[in-house]
């Protein structure tokens, strides 16, 4: 029910759709309702015997003037109990008459009217003209009911157009705080999830809810009234074969709350599955390249003939639940029409039921039981809805990065501190340990050291993509916790050795935070305008761009930000020696008056840095010039020493 008031709570935020809306449904409900009734009427008073010849007129007669004449009743003017008192008490002959308007042989003066036994009328050549009064009744009965089928199209489609704009408008508010919502979280939250279910949140999930907005949250309402509305109607027309009927509706109510346990049940494990399954396919694409390159084809074939034929599975569990289910409501359906059928047709021959009432109970019946039957479908939307709102809610309900107290510093000169820092991604393995480093407004630290070493986790902490568990991190002497975060990544500018472009134009990758002059001009003075087509559109994750040309444009993205402080790891690792050449020229240019963190495999690129840090496994080990560090014949001269080797 948690799930149920949260998804009103953002249909509540267009409360004039949600009101129109039922309004439209009251009046189709009510048009709805009318019509077997209006069927009843002509049959009744149109086209069945209208009047019975009584054997002994009743001492109450005067309280029915409209009804008796003499010694005859109109008998549709009696309600149902009156009907039945006079036949068990022997008032009532066998002998019926129709209402005719022209006096005829046999006939009999009947008020204004005139009155034919059912036996004559037969005989008549041309009993038709006889009953024109008849006929404009039916004509009447005929155009109110058409007037009412039109009225119940346009009030249905009013209620499809209202109830979808209305579901429209919440699951634009819902996906958009949801995207919003994904954007400010954590990337220590993220980077434990796989992408499929979060894709499948936003999409998939949200056009789940869609549904129950569109087609249950209103008819909900509209089921509830029809059903209510049926069985007053019913029970006034009458009460023992109403109770006759609703004598099913037990059994029925304990097969909808079994199949309830049970729809729910296998519905969460479809929904389980294919979150697993959209998982798997985005992994799949993503990482087609390598399944082609090492030939696992046929390994992937199998985990996804694995996933695949758990949700065939779980789809049919939920077809077999559905199949029990909907044939319970028809024999429901039929066994109560063979109860009418069988008592309606025994108080027709009593005279305590008309024939247009049961025709009458026959339509309510159909209506009475689509709701019932409609049970399974919305069931099934409602469980969709549900599952899905309680997960899209659970994500909603992640925890934002912490944005800091909300420090905007005046100027930034590029002061950092590293002060006894501890970090560990899971429990207490940590990653970096008693970590210090200084690095000072304007200086190009380098920092170097085996892989798994911790080098790339000082730019993840710089930019509070993750929070230390001890010590702190300090820009310009205040903690970075306490500053804006917007304001504390705004400074820095980044640039990974795996680079990620996002489809559009070269323009719009470079220009990620902000408009600052043309996009030629940051190529132009790097000299390397001759080496990109500009022009070029860039395709998924940049797959229209060699390694090295979208690490170029990511470099160039970086500078673009026009930052205080850049952090480059191995800027420049997939770009050759000649264009790498060109870089490290502007790059001398463009890092006056900035401060550098720069994470390097390649030690020659690093010679000329103000500070180079030696990492060992989360430990800082040494930190010298290039030549001091060469000098100590230590680890950095081993790695430098390897490297030129190998060169």
């Amino acid at each position: 029910m948690g799930e149920f008031r949260k998804l009103i709570s953002f249909a509540l935020h267009y409360k004039k759709f949600l009101v129109i809306s039922i309004i439209v449904v009251l009046l189709s409900v009510i048009v709805e309702l009318s019509m077997p009734y209006i069927v009843k009427l002509t049959i009744d008073k149109h086209i069945t015997p209208q009047v019975i010849k009584l054997n002994r007129i009743p001492e109450w007669n005067d309280k029915y003037p409209n009804a008796f004449y003499e010694n005859y009743v109109l008998i549709y003017e009696l309600p149902n109990h009156l009907r039945i008192e006079l036949e068990k008490l022997g008032y009532l002959s066998n002998e019926r008459y129709f209402i005719i308007s022209d006096s005829v042989e046999n006939s009999i003066k009947f008020k204004d009217k005139f009155i034919i036994s059912f036996e004559e009328y037969k005989k008549l050549k041309d009993p038709i003209n006889l009953r024109k009064d008849d006929i404009k009744g039916i004509l009447y009965f005929g155009g109110l009911y058409l007037i009412l089928l039109i009225a119940d199209f346009i009030l249905n489609y009013l209620q499809i157009v209202i109830l979808t704009l209305l579901g429209q408008r919440s699951i634009y508010e819902i996906r958009t705080k949801l995207f919003e919502h994904l954007l400010k979280l954590p990337t220590s939250f993220l980077q434990k999830q796989k992408v499929g279910r979060l894709v499948t949140r936003v999409a998939n999930d949200v056009d789940a809810i869609n549904e129950f907005y569109t087609s249950v949250l209103v008819t909900l309402i509209k089921d509830f009234i029809i059903i209510i509305g049926i069985i007053s109607i019913m029970l006034l027309m009458n009460i023992k074969i109403t109770l006759i009927i609703l004598s099913i509706i037990p059994f029925l109510l304990i097969a909808s709350a079994l199949f309830r346990y049970f729809a729910r049940k296998a519905y969460d494990n479809v929904r389980k599955i294919l979150g697993e399954l959209n998982a798997f396919l985005n992994e799949s694409i993503v990482g087609i390249s390598i399944i082609q390159a090492f030939n696992a084809q046929n390994y992937m074939k199998s985990k996804f003939f694995k996933i695949n034929d758990d949700l065939f599975k779980a789809f049919l569990n939920l077809i077999y639940v559905f199949g029990i289910f909907m044939p319970l409501v028809s024999l429901g359906s039929s066994i109560a029409i063979a109860l009418l059928i069988y008592y309606g047709g025994i108080d027709i021959l009593k005279q305590g039921f008309t024939f247009g009432g049961l025709v009458a109970f026959i339509n309510y019946i159909e209506m009475l039981f689509n709701p019932i039957r409609d049970l399974a479908e919305k069931y099934n939307i409602m469980q969709s809805a549900f599952i899905a709102s309680k997960r899209i809610f659970l994500l909603l309900s992640e925890k934002e990065e912490d944005k800091g107290k909300g420090i905007v510093l005046k100027e930034v000169k590029g002061h950092i501190e590293f002060r006894n820092v501890y970090f560990a991604y899971e429990n207490e393995n940590w990653v970096l340990k008693n970590f210090n480093l200084e690095v000072k407004p304007g200086q190009k630290v380098a920092i170097v050291g085996p892989t798994g070493s911790g080098k790339t986790t000082i730019m993840n902490l710089l930019l509070r993509f993750w929070d230390v568990q001890r010590g702190e991190i300090l820009l310009d002497g205040v903690n970075i916790k306490d500053l804006d975060l917007k304001f504390l990544r705004s400074q820095f500018s980044l640039v990974l050795q795996d680079v990620f472009l996002f489809s559009g134009n070269i323009e719009d990758n470079v220009f990620l935070y902000r408009r600052n002059g043309k996009v030629e001009n940051y190529f132009k003075y790097l000299n390397i305008e001759n080496l990109i087509d500009l022009n070029k559109i860039v395709n998924e994750r940049g797959t229209s761009f060699s390694s090295g040309q979208r690490q170029i444009i990511s470099f160039v993205r970086a500078l673009a930000n026009d930052p205080k402080i850049l952090l480059l790891d191995e800027a420049t690792s997939n770009i050759d020696q000649e264009t790498e050449y060109i870089i490290q020229k502007s790059l001398e240019k463009l890092l006056e008056n900035r401060t550098a963190i720069i994470i390097a495999h390649r030690l020659s690129t690093i010679k000329s840095a103000d500070k180079i840090v030696v990492l060992y496994y989360g430990e800082k080990i040494e930190e010298g010039k290039h030549d001091e560090l060469i000098n100590k014949k230590g680890f950095y001269h081993y790695l430098y020493t390897l490297q030129f080797e190998n060169g």
